[in-house]
């Protein structure tokens, strides 16, 4: 499974990136692991600057049937483009 991340940035754009190093830790309080690698560059990447930012976030898994939008939110974009637009899925 894959876990889909969704966060925005203090300005209100979103952003939305796929991880695979996910891990369900405990069930009390329920507590989900993720890791946001640095880019090439040692940078963090948006999902950890978004984080950072603004202390809240979305987990969903994807299913199979979005397997090729969730490939298209991997694309490296600049900060603040969104991968929703740019994999054309619409949040909710």
């Amino acid at each position: 499974p894959i876990a889909w991340v969704s966060t925005v940035a203090p300005d209100g754009r979103t952003n939305l990136a796929p991880f695979s190093f996910f891990q369900a830790v405990c069930s009390n309080p329920p507590t989900l692991m993720f890791v946001p690698t640095n880019t090439r560059d040692g940078g963090k990447k948006d999902t950890l600057r978004n984080i950072e930012a603004v202390p809240e976030f979305v987990v969903n898994l994807v299913p199979f049937a979005l397997a090729a939008p969730m490939n298209a939110t991997a694309a490296t974009l600049p900060y603040g483009e969104s991968e929703f637009a740019h994999a054309g899925v619409a949040p909710a």
